[in-house]
């Protein structure tokens, strides 16, 4: 709910941004169309080049997923843009402009970075007018100034409303996650009281079948013999069935687990959207299960915090002679460069410690996947 409201107030001033863009531009293209001037200067039609370089990066910037320093590029060419269009027509009223930069400054920096970026935007167009006649430098530092700093700290405001949503979600997942776990400890407890109590309960049947050889083999008749051996028969055909279907059923309910852990992580993240894809046959072990939980809770984790992901889609197949789970998000491409975090070792370690290994590789445009394969082990019954 909380990301959708962020979303919603992004929208929402990219919309306002382009309004201001527009209206700050028609004054200009109405006196540039009747061969007017503004303080006294001639509108030079040159001075709609930076213009639509202007409002080509704000829409560049606030539509597109872009890397940290890709977005700081566009700023600095919508600042340039904003000096190149106060060169051209020295009017004071352009500096508005720069509340649509100090917005964007503001929800993608901290507040000591942000103001220092206010500070030097507006000395780079108080700069540029001191080279005109009537600089008019004092609607600048007031009415230009305030709203800048009124909207950056509305951004960070947002922001920082934003980084504690994501907080207090991660830490929901990470309790959602832990429930499952201990869900699957209660289940495990309950399905070893149940084998050992059906394993008391065939004692019976096991050493009626062991009587009925036994007392077939001492038995002389024939008749006699041959009926204790189709009664021993009988029971060992009884045995045999329930075996198969107790194993059956613990191993349908060790895939259950998984799925339904799975599904209920998805269920805790609003952004991204989780899609869960659990392929028929996968047999798990509680130690397995418990290791593929917390590779997908890292995978959201990595989606939520870093790439700034959409969609995440969690996949676990039967591979060879093991189980693979591949995490796969549509967010911002990871530097190859940047060292692997706490949580992604963390998932290494746990892994080979079951005898696993971990890939982690960027997407060739956009995303980021986790590859994680444990071998094929027999699904403990209890």
């Amino acid at each position: 709910m909380t990301n959708k409201l962020e979303q919603r107030h992004h929208w929402t001033f990219c919309v306002a941004a382009l309004g201001l863009w527009l209206s700050y531009g028609w004054p200009v293209w109405k006196e540039f169309s009747a061969g007017g001037t503004i303080r006294d200067v001639t509108v030079s039609p040159y001075f709609f080049i930076p213009f639509a370089v202007m409002g080509l990066a704000v829409l560049a910037a606030m539509t597109m997923k872009l890397r940290t320093n890709v977005h700081w590029a566009l700023l600095s060419v919508q600042l340039a843009a904003v000096v190149a269009m106060t060169v051209i027509v020295p009017w004071a009223g352009i500096s508005s402009f720069l509340v649509v930069i100090a917005w964007q400054v503001g929800m993608l920096t901290t507040p000591g970075k942000a103001l220092s970026w206010i500070a030097f935007q507006n000395l780079a167009i108080i700069g540029t007018l001191a080279q005109s006649l009537n600089p008019d430098l004092c609607w600048v530092l007031t009415k230009s100034g305030a709203l800048q700093l009124l909207f950056v700290f509305t951004a960070q405001a947002l922001r920082r409303e934003a980084e504690a949503s994501r907080e207090l979600t991660q830490a929901n997942r990470e309790l959602k996650a832990a429930q499952a776990i201990i869900a699957n400890n209660v289940r495990d407890a309950e399905r070893l009281r149940i084998s050992r109590e059906l394993h008391d309960a065939w004692g019976h049947e096991l050493t009626a079948l062991g009587l009925q050889l036994e007392i077939a083999s001492n038995v002389a008749e024939p008749e006699r013999a041959n009926d204790h051996v189709l009664q021993a028969k009988g029971l060992a055909r009884t045995l045999l069935g329930k075996v198969r279907d107790v194993v059956a059923t613990l191993r349908e309910a060790e895939r259950c687990d998984l799925k339904t852990s799975l599904d209920a992580l998805a269920k805790t993240v609003p952004t991204p959207t989780i899609h869960v894809a659990i392929a028929a046959g996968v047999q798990v072990d509680p130690e397995q299960a418990h290791a593929l939980i917390r590779c997908a809770q890292e995978a959201v984790t990595n989606a939520v915090r870093h790439a700034q992901a959409e969609n995440l889609w969690l996949q676990v197949t039967s591979d060879g002679d093991g189980v693979r789970l591949v995490a796969r998000n549509d967010g911002q491409v990871r530097p190859k460069t940047t060292a692997p975090g706490s949580g992604l070792l963390g998932m290494r370690e746990r892994l080979e410690g079951l005898g696993g290994k971990l890939a982690v590789r960027p997407g060739p445009d956009v995303g980021f996947t986790i590859d994680a394969w444990l071998p094929k082990r027999t699904p403990q019954l209890a």
